[in-house]
């Protein structure tokens, strides 16, 4: 995969840590953690890509190309400023390099609450 050209990371986007914690009323409240802001390349998954995901039971839709940041996992949600959200299934360095991460996400709902789940 080749690294994005001048002006290809046209999406902003803001990766949080979602920790999800009691309330009084023994629901979950949800609090977030900005992990960092970044200028993406924001990509759906091609037909191919995303039926062989299927049938190994990942739920990939997308991909993001984004300046690198070490430590992503599972636990990461990527935001987009238009209210897209996006669940971390499989980071990695770009090409094996050191300077941009890619990532497979699973898009989940608009986050009009601030909770993409449900």
């Amino acid at each position: 995969m080749k690294e994005p050209g001048a002006g290809e990371l046209d999406t902003r986007i803001t990766v949080r840590i979602r920790n999800d914690m009691p309330s009084d009323d023994a629901a979950l409240e949800s609090a977030y953690l900005t992990v960092a802001r970044r200028w993406a390349k924001l990509m759906p998954l091609g037909t191919a890509v995303y039926t062989g995901a299927k049938q190994t039971g990942d739920d990939f839709t997308h991909r993001i190309i984004f300046r690198r940041l070490k430590g992503l996992d599972s636990r990461h949600e990527i935001l987009c400023d238009d209210g897209r959200l996006f669940r971390v299934r499989r980071p990695s360095d770009l090409n094996g390099g050191r300077v941009y991460t890619v990532v497979d996400v699973e898009q989940l709902d608009s986050d009009s609450e601030g909770s993409g789940y449900g």
